[in-house]
């Protein structure tokens, strides 16, 4: 904050304008266009909290500002929190009847932040209900953007737990309302920062995203700040030694301030400890206990902490809100800032400290009501445990922990089942005290484990719980227990099965209908790969349980399973069919890793088909899905893959290139960046790029070259020259048994082979040993392709282009492969195809037979700007003298752009101009709604515009529009 009231005076903002000015273009934006998100970042005192409260002070009357906060109660840190806040805000503020009125009808999530919503839905699966919370936030924030403008303030975001970063980032990716602004703080340098780091980086590209860090305040500021506190101009050498003493940090200026005599000490904390020692022994002694209630302080909590009467307590109060260090906030206090806190609690003697903490907890149990809904349980857990006591505070965790899983607080709720697992040998006879075994207890821990992503973990959670499992008191459990390591180890990437088939050979026959579907359905998943009848029998007793019960995650579950053995037994109509009906299933009950799971399903078969722009439409829209989820890294990353390679196959690689290139930057998974690197490395080789291919090239992972990825390195390697290295690449990728497995890519190994055996030949020359080589490689090369299937039409029109390729010179091996990639939709290929059966006419000297295809390639290559295959294409054609011409008169070539768009920007501008919102911008031009609004950006600077509709109005005077049409 740049100033506090010292001596009853107030003050202004000091040294913010710019600050102040680009929060209100913010506002400004959101209300004219949609929903905006602005991140404040800034070290501790800089005053970020004060710039935000100034600039929702200087709003229209009309909009209103709810605000949330993060709280550091270390291990017991409440999950969703802020959000939490501003929800009951919003109730307090527009009333019970107007929340319901906002929501769907039926059970909500929300209601276990609201009580009075109704009962919340019992649900199937843990990811469903924090789905449904998720939307029913963006709902309840956009409903009442709608009525009046709205700015939600989440203070303190370095604190965030990840439910909060992951309910943050699910509603930047998803919010459009327009009037509604997100404004969040946080503190650069701590450790919490780092992990808000990726959502950041999401956030200021966005076009309606704003960042920035605030600095320190330069001397003539810290001048006029002083100022305003003292009452007076101070003195020059006053300001110099300030300003070199705070580092222009407002905080540190403000505690200087209230003691301008003495600015000796060493840190902030010693100007704060030295702040609280001026106050009287009621004050202090009123602070040490609201230190231990909390950042945010209840009136009523504290008085029962303090046991003072009233007569004594209000004159504390008074002081505390006098000087500032506590500030009134609804119906309690907050201390004015979160180090002071940490200074106070840290002062405190052991003993003070455990005996503070007890009266809170005694006063939280004798009445919940004395905390915020909801946290009643954990509150008492975290004081409890400081006060040491175990018996207690194993009992309040066990507590909380229920309750954090029932709100989808899963991290929260791993933490505190940690701490009741620390405890549990410390209290006599913890099982009658919880009245619940270890096992339990471990069991709980491994499911909170498959929602918290923490797979490795589980695995041994789950271990141990099975290891102290009784089933002869819970026959129920080493099933479950089961069940529950076999998904674990299925989603660390392992082989599941053993576990999935114990737990169904242990299962007892009045197992839960859910328990014994959803095991089912996992199982045939992968056993149906291996074996399609046993697969199939698995998945439809799962899928014939799910409907009878009413079960539709293990329906889902089901019919994926159904489908992956269809498409095992060629009967891809109905595997196409199995996963439409599981992705519907799935996307209406909000199980998203289901939803997505069949949208990847429908398009690999479609891939496999050779339906790449059907494969395209469906990969974009899982990848949609994806980042509107939260998911963008796992399912959305293998999504992406697949559109970009189908964009790439189709032959628009401009828009492949750029979802690659918006992929990488959400840092996906090790797998996935080798997949999307080794496809840009694709484009830029073909782009003729070698340099840059190069630097792809590189090992993206530390973790080798993986198989998938040889033969763009092979034909790398080729391009450069650098024949002994693709020798080595290609002998490697020969050898590697993972070629044929799911991994692998043989088709595209034996085309990359083929250019190196030709590269080996005609290097050869006379020498035997070298000539050798060529025919162990041309053998090796044959036998693969021997072995690799080509009943469907793309695999045959590989196995022809092998085949002219090895004979080199066959005219009729040619025209079949020319033949063979015709009505294909892979341009490149049928290209290349051409390229060769030119080559093969001009080798038998007949240069009317090659001028054709000739041309024809090279119109090709020019159309996907194939650089390094027209680079070929000319010098065949000098040597073979070829004429390239066509023998139509060239076009007449469009008036030159005057704004200097690209021709990205123009598609853009094409779709802005009919009226498409960004997101359906996103949709037809296959790329994320962020980078399409990074375009509409550009295009609006390029043409000067300030508005969509004048950049539209623009652009049809310019005549851009019309150009585009031809």
């Amino acid at each position: 904050m740049a100033s506090v009231n010292v001596h009853g005076g107030g003050s202004a903002l000091v040294g913010r304008d710019a600050e102040l000015a680009a929060l209100g273009e913010v506002y400004e934006v959101a209300v004219a266009e949609g929903a905006a998100v602005a991140i404040v970042a800034g070290e501790a005192g800089i005053g970020k909290s004060r710039l935000v409260a100034e600039f929702t002070d200087r709003l229209d009357p009309v909009a209103r500002t709810v605000r949330g906060e993060c709280l550091e109660l270390g291990a017991d840190s409440l999950s969703f929190a802020p959000f939490t806040a501003v929800v009951r805000r919003l109730r307090r503020e527009l009333g019970g009847d107007a929340i319901r009125d906002l929501l769907p009808a039926g059970g909500l999530s929300l209601a276990r932040w609201l009580p009075e919503l109704g009962e919340p839905p019992a649900d199937q699966d843990p990811a469903q209900g924090r789905s449904r919370l998720f939307d029913e936030v963006l709902t309840l924030l956009e409903g009442a953007a709608a009525r009046h403008a709205l700015v939600v303030v989440l203070e303190d975001l370095h604190w965030a737990d990840s439910g909060t970063r992951d309910l943050l980032a699910y509603l930047v990716r998803n919010l459009e309302q327009p009037g509604l602004v997100l404004v969040g703080t946080y503190r650069s340098g701590e450790v919490g920062g780092a992990d808000l780091r990726p959502l950041v980086l999401d956030i200021a590209r966005r076009p309606r995203g704003l960042q920035f860090e605030l600095g320190p305040l330069d001397r003539s500021q810290v001048g006029t700040q002083l100022a305003g506190l003292l009452g007076h101009e101070p003195d020059r050498a006053l300001v110099a030694r300030v300003h070199e003493r705070s580092d222009g940090n407002p905080l540190f200026v403000e505690a200087l301030a209230a003691d301008p005599a003495n600015i000796t000490p060493s840190s902030l904390r010693d100007l704060l400890a030295a702040a609280t020692a001026r106050l009287s022994e009621t004050g202090r002694s009123v602070l040490r206990a609201a230190a231990v209630v909390g950042h945010e302080v209840g009136h009523e909590l504290l008085a029962l902490a303090c046991r003072l009467p009233d007569e004594e307590l209000e004159p504390a109060l008074r002081e505390l809100v006098d000087r500032r260090l506590l500030v009134v906030r609804e119906d309690g206090y907050a201390f004015q800032h979160a180090l002071l806190r940490d200074v106070v609690y840290g002062d405190l003697l052991p003993g003070e400290r455990r005996r503070l903490h007890v009266r809170c907890a005694q006063a939280i149990h004798d009445n919940p009501a004395l905390v915020p809904e909801g946290r009643g349980a954990v509150e008492l857990a975290a004081h409890w445990n400081a006060a040491g006591d175990h018996a207690r505070t194993l009992e309040a965790s066990w507590r909380a922990a229920a309750d954090a899983g029932r709100a989808y607080a899963y991290e929260q709720q791993l933490r505190l089942l940690d701490r009741v697992l620390d405890r549990w040998d410390t209290v006599p006879d913890p099982a009658a005290r919880l009245g619940v075994s270890r096992a339990i207890v471990l069991d709980h821990a491994a499911r909170a484990c498959v929602n918290t992503g923490d797979f490795e973990r589980g695995v041994t959670l789950a271990s141990r719980a099975l290891d102290e499992a009784d089933p002869a008191t819970d026959p129920q459990r080493p099933a479950r227990v089961l069940a529950t390591r076999g998904l674990l180890n299925r989603r660390a990437g392992r082989d599941g099965d053993a576990d999935l088939r114990a737990a169904l050979a242990t299962m007892p026959a009045d197992a839960p209908p859910e328990l014994r579907g959803q095991t089912l359905a996992m199982l045939a998943v992968t056993v149906g790969l291996r074996d399609p009848d046993e697969g199939g029998r698995y998945a439809q007793e799962a899928l014939d349980i799910g409907r009878a019960h009413g079960l539709p995650v293990v329906q889902a579950t089901a019919l994926i399973a159904s489908a992956r053995v269809a498409a095992v037994t060629g009967e891809e109509d109905r595997a196409l069919a199995l996963f439409r009906e599981a992705a519907t299933i799935a996307e209406v009950t909000s199980d998203h890793y289901n939803a997505l799971t069949a949208l990847l399903g429908q398009a690999y078969l479609l891939m496999g088909a050779g339906d790449y722009g059907s494969a395209a439409v469906v990969a974009a829209k899982g990848r949609a899905t994806a980042h509107r989820v939260g998911q963008a890294r796992s399912r959305g990353a293998a999504l992406t893959g697949v559109l970009a390679q189908a964009l790439w196959l189709l032959g628009q690689w401009s828009q492949a290139r750029e979802v690659v290139e918006d992929a990488l930057t959400d840092e996906p998974p090790a797998m996935t960046t080798a997949v999307l690197t080794t496809l840009l490395g694709e484009m830029l080789l073909a782009q003729g790029d070698l340099n840059a291919a190069a630097e792809v090239a590189a090992d993206p992972t530390g973790q080798g070259t993986p198989v998938f990825a040889a033969a763009f390195r092979c034909r790398l390697a080729v391009a450069r020259r650098e024949l002994e290295a693709a020798d080595r690449l290609l002998a490697d990728a020969l050898d590697d048994p993972g070629l044929l497995g799911p991994l692998g890519d043989p088709w595209t190994l034996l085309r990359a082979g083929t250019r190196v055996r030709r590269a080996l030949l005609d290097a050869a020359g006379p020498d035997r040993q070298r000539r050798e080589l060529v025919e162990r490689r041309t053998e090796q090369l044959q036998e693969l392709a021997a072995r690799v299937t080509a009943d469907r039409p793309v695999p045959s029109a590989h196995l022809a282009a092998f085949h002219a390729e090895i004979a080199q010179n066959d005219s009729r091996l040619w025209a079949a492969a020319v033949a063979a990639w015709r009505g294909r939709s892979q341009p490149y290929e049928l290209a290349q195809a051409l390229f060769g059966m030119a080559e093969s006419a001009l080798s038998a000297g007949d240069r009317a037979a090659a001028q054709v295809p000739l041309r024809e390639a090279a119109a090709l290559a020019d159309d996907l700007g194939a650089g390094h295959l027209r680079r070929e294409i000319d010098l065949l054609a000098a040597r073979g003298r070829v004429d390239l011409a066509s023998p139509e008169p060239a076009p007449t070539p469009p008036p030159a752009d005057p704004f200097g768009l690209t021709a990205r920007e123009l598609d853009v501008l094409r779709l802005l101009a009919d009226g498409l919102t960004n997101s359906q911008i996103a949709a037809s031009l296959f790329i994320s709604a962020s980078t399409a609004g990074v375009h509409v950006s550009r295009i609006l600077a390029k043409l000067g515009a300030g508005r969509r509709t004048e950049a539209a109005a623009i652009a049809h005077r310019a005549g851009l529009l019309r150009r585009l049409d031809h």
